[in-house]
């Protein structure tokens, strides 16, 4: 079991937290402040800002929950040049609990454009730019897949996919928030 709690171990499902309401909003007469962004969408730009008090608010939510020998691996960025993240470090410091620190696994080796500036959301632009490294992090394992925001889901669906691949035996996903109207 990926998860503590057997109803959500099911590869199936993109568990998340909770909705990430975009700080910008597009409107016909230019670029706003979302009047809907709330707390929760502000500690998932702290995520992606890197700030400790956010990281360890997630770290331990996901801690009591996560299941002790999973590989813990994270959706790369848009940018192979940026191989640090707060969802990195989440999962390193979950790895420290009992659980194995795979986050090398998965490798962006060709750059794309940022999804959240109008990049190609595809399942296959995902597959054409990502490689598994270090399978035996993964081989015959139980994954926990971490993200911090997923709009289309694609991203955990091609990593889940070459994950398994790789030779786990099973892959759950986990972002932290789901972006709203998606």
């Amino acid at each position: 079991m990926v998860f503590i709690k057997e109803k959500f171990n099911n590869p199936g499902i993109i568990w998340t937290l909770g909705m990430y309401k975009p700080y910008w909003v597009y409107t016909p007469n230019g670029k706003i402040v979302n009047p809907d962004f709330d707390t929760f969408s502000g500690r998932i730009l702290d995520v992606k800002q890197s700030k400790l008090p956010a990281l360890n608010d997630f770290f331990k939510r996901l801690d009591r929950n996560v299941s002790k020998g999973v590989s813990l691996c994270v959706v790369p960025s848009h940018d192979p040049a940026n191989t640090e993240s707060g969802m990195k470090w989440i999962a390193q410091r979950l790895a420290q609990g009992g659980r194995v620190d795979a986050t090398s696994c998965l490798v962006r080796h060709k750059k794309i454009d940022k999804l959240a500036h109008g990049g190609e959301r595809s399942k296959a632009v995902h597959l054409n730019s990502i490689r598994v490294d270090n399978q035996d992090l993964v081989k015959n394992k139980k994954v926990l897949l971490l993200d911090d925001v997923t709009t289309s889901n694609n991203s955990l669906w091609a990593c889940q996919e070459l994950l398994l691949k790789g030779g786990a035996t099973v892959v759950q996903c986990l972002a932290l928030a789901k972006t709203e109207g998606y």
